[in-house]
């Protein structure tokens, strides 16, 4: 070896600074636990702004809400600053002063958009906004990071410099040529292995790449394009942008692209390679299989497509991929970039086969849950259903076709049509009406039908709009010269009315349609221009009209009968009444009428099953006439939709949110579903009682309403004569309270007097007459009742406390101990009241002494039982004189009447003609009118 290629000692010394520089600079380069505890902390707070919330809060970190929430962009901003400032301390690592400098403004930095997000919070004034765990996590993890950070500043660092060696110390000695060469070699060897500048401009690249790559998911990686909803409002019209777990399809891969980019972080070396390639090449194969493969834009335009955190994800995966493959070893990363490839290509794709649920009878469609009232697709499109009733929102082809359509809220008087397929929701047509929402019928033709207003007296009309329109005007606020409503061109006006106007779709393809007195079956192959409704009215029974109405393609057919009644008729069958005659207290039986439910909602299915919701849980009748319980179970039933195909929709409320469940097999399962025990004998109305006086039933034509003129007339009416002795309704002044008939076609009524005095009206036959109370009315007076007969009358003035009116102008007070129910006072001929007090039905003489007639327990036998002892009987019922004069009672399907205490006898019941679950009861003369929703029943005595 040449003497010059010799170590020497200046040679060997310089090595061994050098390797000591670069193992001091290794080690000032580290962060050290200040530096992990904030990457820890900025994780949290990304964690924390990200975390998904309850719609009903309004306060989301990270998605636009209709309220704008001022310290969102802080609370943002929180997790990138503290990320910054850890790196920005590892690139200052070999100037200290800078270093310094960096960790205080860093300090600052951090405090400061923590405080910018606390003082936005506080300025919001929403309790839901204190409360919420992303402003409590944002707030909390970025103040432990300012106290991390401030000690991290105030940390002292000392410089590293090189000592001063003394000149009398220095060897000029010549080292041992053997040991300078060992020496040289070990330190050649350490200063060889350090990586090279490229390689370590590498590391900080990918640890950048792929912390934005994680902090790009704060920004919106989908929008909707919609050209109908885009302005000032947007965020509520109908644009909507999500992140990326937020779509449901998405989120497995997200996960996997943040955990590809978390080991990126974590690792060196290779691996780190490995890791960068891998994340680089999920984001790349998981965006182009899943977020770019949208539905196609549809012809007016509208259509999904990536926004700009899908675009930044795409640039950001494709640096990483180059990145890793620029170096050696490119077997090893391409085989990594391969696996990432495979793994971006596996995960469940945003457009594949539409998802098919496993359910149960009565279990909810998942797809049709909806939480908070919004219905959320498969690409995290939120649909909100604000009609009253929700399945008013959703409907299918009207024709048959496969389809299905939503109308979504989109602001207080405007809705939009979503074409719903596969899970995805897509935006159509957008509807400018008035407050009250429209009803979506179906789609037919290109064309869809829906029912536009009719509240509150307004008028109403049956729609036809196109699909291809991008908005259409419905309010029905403005006319036309030749009279007609204004509706925009295109769209076709079937047929009118004037509200209120409600409406059910049927699984006979027919769309039931009910106004105040009337009830149309609308068959949806005649739904066109042109249409004349009165040949649609449809009566399957008394009280039909003006109610809804349900039928079953086999003919089955339901209907209401009042506000508590529904009967049925099975076809060749009687009709059958369901509801409104079974005693209280009774609990679901096999046999409906024997059972206390109120149902709210009804639907015949395409097999001859009767659905039932409202009060009691949800059930159904099956064609052998057995109630079964659904065995779901399925509470605040609103509403009942049998389909075509078989399945059954509920519409219903839990805790005051819409939900729509949908049972898919119903039709065919409902008769395995298990039967209701069989009724109690006390509730038992399979076997009515029969009477000992035959009627005759007869329905009575339209009454005519007069108006006696006796001040300024409300709205409520009376059926009386008039003075020509026909049956007319009375409208009663607005200042009348307490109402009662006379029993002979006149009628009495209360009305307040100077210093809490009140007087009695008696209209009679044309003539009136005022009886004024001496007394002033208690302090503590409610709402009256009142019971007349004749030219007697009796009002409730106070708790215990009664007026006695007549005969001629008599007033007396009487003390009665005891509570009223309301409705239980009847006046008799004889000067006598009967009072329902508590649980039994009393006697009252006219100087207050009382005695008990029947009753005495809540949950009695009817007072039309038969071998029951009257103190077991309850006085439930409604309690007059009859055309006798004596007392009489109605349980809501028997006419009773009380002879002496303790002796009932039951006049007449379903068998001879009695009707059931009446609205109202009046006596006049010796005919009894029954109210069954707009139809007036008289029963008549057959003698």
């Amino acid at each position: 070896m040449p003497l010059r290629d010799l170590p020497t000692e200046s040679k060997a010394a310089a090595a061994l600074l050098r390797t000591d520089l670069i193992t001091h600079r290794r080690t000032i380069r580290r962060s050290g636990r200040h530096g992990v505890v904030l990457a820890c902390l900025a994780a949290g707070t990304a964690f924390a702004v990200l975390v998904p919330g309850s719609p009903g809060t309004g306060c989301y970190l990270w998605r636009a809400t209709t309220q704008p929430i001022t310290g969102r962009g802080a609370a943002v901003a929180v997790p990138v600053v503290i990320v910054l400032l850890v790196l920005a301390d590892r690139l200052s690592a070999d100037r200290f002063r800078l270093r310094r400098q960096v960790r205080a403004v860093g300090t600052a930095a951090v405090a400061l958009t923590t405080l910018a997000a606390w003082t936005g919070f506080a300025a919001q004034g929403r309790p839901s906004c204190t409360t919420s765990p992303a402003v409590i996590g944002t707030i909390v993890l970025g103040m432990l990071a300012t106290g991390v950070a401030a000690h991290w500043a105030t940390r002292s660092t000392t410089p590293w410099t090189v000592a001063d060696e003394a000149s009398d110390d220095v060897s000029t000695e010549p080292l041992n040529q053997s040991e300078l060469r060992a020496v040289f070699v070990r330190l050649g060897a350490e200063v060889d292995a350090w990586t090279p500048f490229r390689f370590r401009m590498f590391a900080f690249a990918s640890g950048t790449l792929a912390v934005l790559l994680v902090l790009s998911t704060v920004l919106p990686w989908r929008e909707l394009l919609d050209p109908v909803a885009l302005g000032p409002t947007a965020a509520e019209a109908g644009l909507a942008r999500s992140q990326l777990w937020e779509i449901p399809s998405a989120r497995v891969w997200g996960y996997l692209v943040c955990g590809l980019a978390l080991a990126t972080l974590v690792s060196s070396g290779l691996v780190r390679r490995a890791a960068a390639t891998a994340t680089g090449s999920v984001v790349v194969a998981g965006l182009l299989t899943n977020l770019l493969w949208l539905p196609p834009t549809l012809g007016s335009g509208v259509g999904y497509r990536p926004a700009i955190g899908a675009w930044t994800a795409l640039g950001l995966g494709v640096l990483l991929v180059l990145a890793g493959l620029w170096g050696a070893r490119r077997a090893v990363v391409i085989g990594a970039a391969v696996v990432g490839v495979v793994a971006g290509v596996l995960v469940p794709s945003a457009t594949g086969a539409p998802y098919r649920p496993s359910v149960e009878a009565g279990v909810p469609h998942r797809l049709l849950d909806l939480q908070g009232g919004q219905l959320v697709d498969r690409l995290g499109m939120r649909v909100a259903i604000g009609t009253p009733n929700p399945l008013d929102s959703v409907a299918g082809s009207l024709d048959g076709e496969a389809g299905q359509w939503l109308l979504g809220r989109t602001g207080s008087e405007s809705s939009t049509v979503f074409a719903y397929d596969d899970g995805v929701a897509l935006p159509q047509v957008t509807l400018n009406h008035g407050p009250p929402p429209p009803a979506l019928w179906g789609v037919t033709g290109n064309r869809m039908i829906l029912l536009a207003g009719g509240a509150l007296g307004r008028p109403w009309a049956i729609l036809s709009v196109p699909l291809d329109l991008v908005s259409a005007d419905i309010s029905l606020s403005h006319k036309n010269p030749d009279g007609s409503y204004y509706v925009t061109p295109g769209v076709d006006i079937l047929a009118t009315g004037r509200g209120p106007a409600r409406s059910q779709r049927n699984a006979d393809r027919s769309i039931v349609l009910w106004g105040p007195t009337t009830t149309w079956q609308l068959p949806a192959h005649q739904l066109r221009k042109g249409m004349q409704l009165q040949d649609f009215q449809v009566d399957p029974g008394a009280g039909a009209p003006g109610h809804p109405v349900s039928v079953g393609p086999d003919g089955t057919t339901a209907w209401r009968t009042s506000e508590t009644g529904l009967a049925m008729v099975w076809p060749g069958g009687p009709p059958q009444q369901l509801t409104g005659v079974a005693p209280a207290g009774c609990v679901l039986s096999s046999d409906a009428a024997s059972s206390s439910l109120s149902a709210d909602a009804f639907a015949v299915d395409v097999r001859g099953n009767l659905w039932l919701g409202g009060g009691a849980p949800a059930s159904v009748i099956t064609p052998d006439g057995v109630l079964r319980k659904l065995p779901g179970g399925a509470d605040g039933v609103e509403s009942i939709e049998a389909r075509p195909d078989g399945s059954v929709l509920l519409g219903t409320s839990p805790g005051g949110g819409d939900q729509i469940l949908r049972i898919p097999d119903a039709a065919a399962a409902a008769a395995s579903y298990p039967a209701a025990p069989p009724p109690s004998p006390r509730c038992d109305r399979r076997r009515p009682v029969d009477g000992t006086t035959s009627f005759k039933a007869s329905t009575v034509s339209r009454v005519p309403e007069v108006d006696p003129k006796l001040g300024a007339s409300g709205v409520r009416t009376q059926l009386g004569l008039d003075a020509a002795g026909q049956l007319v309704r009375i409208r009663l002044p607005l200042t009348a309270r307490a109402i009662a008939p006379d029993g002979q076609g006149g009628v009495w009524w209360t009305v307040a007097g100077r210093r809490s005095t009140e007087s009695a009206v008696h209209l009679s036959g044309g003539v009136t007459t005022v009886v004024r109370d001496p007394q002033p009315a208690p302090a503590d007076q409610k709402l009256q009742s009142a019971a007349a007969s004749g030219d007697r009358f009796v009002t409730a003035v106070g708790p215990g406390s009664y007026n006695f009116y007549g005969p001629g102008r008599a007033v007396r007070r009487v003390q009665v101990e005891g509570e009223l129910r309301p409705g239980g006072l009847v006046q008799l001929p004889s000067g006598q009241a009967a009072m329902v007090l508590g649980e039994q039905l009393v006697q009252v003489a006219g100087d207050g002494r009382t005695t008990v007639l029947l009753g005495g327990t809540a949950t009695g036998w009817p007072i039309s039982a038969a071998g029951v002892p009257v103190s077991q009987r309850t006085a439930d019922g409604t309690w007059f004189t009859g055309p006798d004069g004596r007392l009489w009672g109605y349980d809501g399907s028997h006419l009773v009447r009380v002879d002496a205490p303790g002796r009932v006898t039951v006049l007449a019941g379903p068998r001879q003609g009695v009707p059931q679950a009446a609205d109202q009861l009046t006596v006049i003369g010796q005919a009894l009118y029954f109210q069954l929703g707009t139809d007036l029943v008289r029963l008549e005595a057959a003698s």
